[in-house]
Formats: C-alpha cells, sequence, structure tokens
C-alpha cells in the first residue's frame, strides 16, 4: 500500500514535466495500419508527439523502456465499482458447491460477533448437480433469529431466509406484486428466490455501508484495476451520495483513474433533482464524467429474467421479465436526453434488445436526437436488430467473458436457433457497431486478459478439445483491444481524450513485455502488465508490487 501512495504523489508532484520514453515498441492505436513507433514524448500529462528519432530539449527526463510494448491504458466499459471493492466484505460463493455455500454461512454466523444480516454474492445453480434454485428451507435450518440474504452471481436474483424475506415485507407481499419475481413453491409462500426489481425491499434491510468502508471500497477497485492496466471505467450504476463521496475521494487523495459514472435510476426522485442539474462533464482534470442514466429492460439469463418473445426451453412456464413498459421507456428515454444525458439500457433477452431498438427508432423518427445510445450487454439478437442497431448508431457495451461462462448451458437454455446471435462481435463490427468491452465485475473478473482470450477464441481453455461456441462470431485480437480502448472511449464521448496515444490525449499507457497482438492464446490469458501510467507518471509497478 504504500508504494501505492508514493506512486500516486509522485504523479501529483511531477505531473507538468516533460518525459522522453525511449527504446520502446509503442502502439499508439489498434487501428488496422498502425505500426509501433520507438518514442513518445508527454508534457503536461499529454501526449505531445510520438515518433521516432524525436528531437527534445536539453534536460528532459528520459525513461527506458528498454524495448518493451506500450499499448494505450484499457478501460473497462462496463464495471460495478463499488460492488467491487465491497467484495472482500461479504462472503464470497464463486464458484461453490451448495453443502461448501452452506458451510461458508455456518462458519460466518458463529464467527461474526452478532450480525444484523449475513450477506453472501456469487452463488450459481447451474454449477450444482440439480441446477435447481434453492429454496429459503436450507436457510431457514441455519438461522431463524439473524437475516441471510445471497446474491446469485448475476446480481439479478437473491436467496434469502424466512426472516429477511418477512422484514423486508416481502413474505406478504401479494402475489399480484413483482408477479413472476418472487416465486412461489407448492403451497403458495415464498420460495426464498427473489428476482430483479423485487430485490430492492431485501436490499433496504442489509445496514448501509459507512463513507469510510466506500471509500475503501473505492481504493481497492482502483488498486486491482492499476495492476491490470485499467486507467478508466465505465462504472453501471451510482447512487447520488456514493458519487459525492467519489468526488470528494477523487479530490482529497488525487486518485490516479478515470470515472465515467452511470446514474442510478432506482430512486425517481434523485433521479429528478440530478436531471435538473445537469451532466458532469470531464471534472477534476478528466478524471470525473456522470453523463449517463441507465435503465433496466429485462433481467440475466443465469436466473432466466432475460426477456425473450417465446418461453425458455429448460422452464416454458416463463419467458423472462419485462421491467419498463414500451410506453414508459420512451417517456423515460426522452426525460432523459432532453436533460443532455446519454441512455444506457440493461438488454440481455433478444426480445428486451428489440425492444430497446424499436424505443430507439421511434424517438429518432419523432425528431429526437439520440446522444449514441448503449445497449449495456446487448447478449442475444435476432439478425435483423443486429442490422438495426448498425443503421441507429448503438454503443454495444459487451463482457465477453459472458460468452465463454455461458456456453455451459445457454443451448440447453434457449436452444442452438437463438444462441446463433449470442454475443454477436463479429455481426456487429460488420453492421458498424461500436464495440466497447467490459467485464461487469463482480459477476466475472475484472481482469481483461482472459476476456480478450475469449473475444478472440469463444471457448473456455486454450485446449484443442475445447469447442468455440459458434466461431464465426469470433474476432481479432487488434479488434478486442480497440473495442477495451477507442470503442470504449468513443462510447463514453472521450475519443478526444483517450483511447489511443495520439497527441493532445492523456498520456494514459501500459507496458507489457511482448506484443499482445502476436502472443499465443495461453500467453494471452496470462499477460502480466509491467507497469501502468497515468497521465504520463508510473501509478503501478510489477517490480515493486512483487516485494509489497
Amino acid at each position: 500500500m504504500f508504494n501505492f501512495l508514493m506512486l500516486m504523489l509522485s504523479c501529483t508532484l511531477l505531473r507538468a514535466e516533460e518525459v522522453h520514453f525511449i527504446n520502446g515498441n509503442i502502439l499508439p492505436d489498434f487501428e488496422i495500419n498502425a505500426s509501433p513507433v520507438s518514442e513518445l514524448l508527454v508534457k503536461d500529462g499529454k501526449v505531445l508527439k510520438t515518433g521516432n528519432k524525436l528531437g527534445t530539449n536539453p534536460g528532459v527526463q528520459q525513461v527506458d523502456l528498454k524495448g518493451q510494448w506500450v499499448i494505450p491504458a484499457l478501460t473497462d466499459a462496463h464495471a460495478h465499482l463499488l460492488a467491487t471493492g465491497e467484495e472482500t466484505r461479504k462472503l464470497n460463493l464463486k464458484n461453490r458447491t451448495l453443502e461448501e455455500t452452506l458451510d461458508i454461512i455456518t462458519s460466518a454466523l458463529k464467527t461474526s460477533p452478532t450480525p444484523n444480516c449475513v450477506t453472501g454474492f456469487g452463488w450459481d445453480q447451474t454449477l450444482w448437480p440439480q441446477k435447481q434454485f434453492p429454496n429459503r428451507k436450507l436457510l431457514d435450518e441455519l438461522s431463524g433469529k439473524i437475516p441471510i440474504i445471497l446474491f446469485r452471481v448475476d446480481g439479478h436474483a437473491a436467496w434469502a431466509n424466512t426472516l429477511a424475506l418477512k422484514k423486508s415485507g416481502l413474505w406478504d407481499s401479494p402475489v399480484t406484486q413483482f408477479k413472476e419475481q418472487i416465486p412461489r413453491d407448492r403451497e403458495g409462500l415464498p420460495s426464498g428466490i427473489i428476482l430483479d426489481a423485487a430485490l430492492k425491499p431485501l436490499e433496504d434491510i442489509i445496514p448501509p455501508a459507512s463513507k469510510n468502508e466506500v471509500q475503501g471500497d473505492i481504493r481497492r477497485f482502483v488498486k486491482q484495476a492499476l495492476r491490470l492496466g485499467i486507467t478508466s471505467i465505465h462504472d453501471a450504476g451510482i447512487k447520488e451520495k456514493d458519487l459525492t463521496i467519489l468526488k470528494d475521494l477523487i479530490q482529497t487523495e488525487d486518485l490516479p483513474f478515470r470515472f465515467y459514472e452511470m446514474l442510478d435510476a432506482s430512486d425517481p426522485s434523485a433521479l429528478k433533482e440530478q436531471l435538473k442539474r445537469g451532466p458532469l462533464i470531464n471534472s477534476i482534470n478528466g478524471r470525473l464524467t456522470a453523463r449517463t442514466v441507465k435503465l433496466f429492460l429485462d433481467g440475466a439469463m443465469g436466473s432466466r429474467g432475460a426477456l425473450f418473445s417465446e418461453p425458455y426451453l429448460d422452464d416454458s412456464n416463463t419467458r423472462g421479465i419485462q421491467l419498463i413498459s414500451e410506453t414508459n421507456l420512451e417517456a423515460q428515454i426522452r426525460q432523459i436526453s432532453e436533460a443532455g444525458f446519454q441512455v444506457a439500457i440493461h438488454a440481455i433477452g433478444s426480445q428486451a434488445n428489440h425492444i430497446a431498438l424499436n424505443t430507439f427508432e421511434k424517438i429518432k423518427t419523432k425528431g429526437l436526437h439520440l446522444k449514441r445510445p448503449r445497449l449495456e450487454h446487448a447478449q442475444v439478437l435476432i439478425a435483423n436488430d443486429i442490422k438495426r442497431a448498425g443503421r441507429l448508431g448503438v454503443i454495444a457495451s459487451m463482457q465477453p467473458i459472458h460468452c465463454t461462462s455461458d456456453s455451459r448451458w445457454i443451448i440447453e437454455r434457449i436452444g442452438s436457433e437463438r444462441a446463433r446471435y449470442a454475443y454477436p462481435w463479429r455481426s456487429f463490427l460488420n453492421e458498424n457497431v461500436t464495440l466497447a468491452f467490459g467485464s461487469d465485475s463482480p459477476i466475472e473478473s475484472l481482469n481483461p486478459w482472459p476476456a480478450l482470450f475469449a473475444a478472440t477464441q469463444r471457448k473456455r481453455s486454450h485446449l484443442d478439445s475445447d469447442p468455440s461456441f459458434f466461431p464465426e462470431e469470433k474476432i481479432s485480437i487488434r479488434e478486442a483491444l480497440f473495442a477495451y480502448t477507442s470503442g470504449a472511449a468513443f462510447g463514453a464521448f472521450q475519443e478526444k481524450m483517450l483511447g489511443s496515444l495520439h497527441p493532445g490525449k492523456w498520456a494514459d499507457f501500459i507496458v507489457l513485455e511482448k506484443n499482445p497482438l502476436l502472443v499465443s492464446p495461453i500467453e494471452l490469458q496470462q499477460v502480466q502488465v509491467r507497469a501502468t501510467y497515468f497521465a504520463g507518471r508510473k501509478v503501478f509497478d510489477l517490480k515493486s508490487s512483487s516485494t509489497n
């Protein structure tokens, strides 16, 4: 931690100096015809020029890159800042069997000093033998005196005991309220699984994080991201009070990171006030922007909340959940856009994406110009809607690792015909749709390098015996890195300041041992960032980190 703070102090004290990076293999961008140069000149934290044999003034500080490769720093175009940072404060249930999950909860109940609520994140019933949602009775056997709330790995479902359901008011909620978002057991009682919009009452009984805890979560996220070569995030939903904490922390601690915030639309009154104030753009020296509002149109496939026009193959009783009516969606998009904000719609199932595109098209024909509308996830579409996305100038904000994670069960869930256009990266690019890649952390790992492998290989491992998931949708490593840099910058209106190492842009870059465009697939999964630079100054060094 000491080295991390010292690097941040160095970033503050030396930012105004001119720095000449020499003897490198520098890729300024990932355009098709881009070729490496050996030198980079930085002044006031921005790129002054790149090239070979650059002339500089006497006394300019030089940094010898010793033949290492330099590329633009990465942007995670869809992650959850605070949820990722707080992972260490919740029970980690990722990749656990049902028995292991129950053991972890039992241990927490025994060792935690009188907890007000036991919370955890990451369980996934598709990894369990029966692949079925668990029942509240399993948790009731562990405790009837302490609420237990465990969020599924996709964040769109929770498993709760009876006490938690009663405290939240969901136990006595009428069957008509939330409809299929509170599944019932054979006795007509809540089963213990809560979905999507019905999660809010459960979340409300969890003790809120303190200001110090939120600050700690942000610091942990930044430290982890810099280690991975990420210097910017598109944070997929933040509440007003947390945005205030974030802004203060950036200013007081000079955080070497860029935050592009999507406002949380779950509180209409708070959102109304934020829209009145208008967007916050490139504040604190380009480190904080809040100009997007995120809306949820459906849920996730793992919990069968993603919306389709036909039922799920493995559950004919549901075709998913539509969280906003078409009428309300149009009204909200108009309100958001007219206030000067970008619209980002969470849409996973093909019907949700169809409705979102219908609404974008309808609004456009009525004369309102939408500002680079985003589809967050855009996981499953029909072929005609992929073409429409291109015509409408939609940004497809996608997470490549979801493809390989979901490929274990997606055919069983929605069938091969619908799955053909799941994660359709090549089809999107063929229609000139801008891809902006991210992780969806903490639902998936923040690490971009396995995600880049997923984008180029569409399979879970490098083994020849592991088949690719619809390999015709593969993209090249150059295209995938473009989506993590220039594509993400365009999706945030930041193409003039980020995404490449062109003159006038921030000198945010990373140092690698090898050319990422030429490494083998197995090497791509295991890339280690040697150093990360923010505004021209080193904020992570692998050698220093290894001694901590």
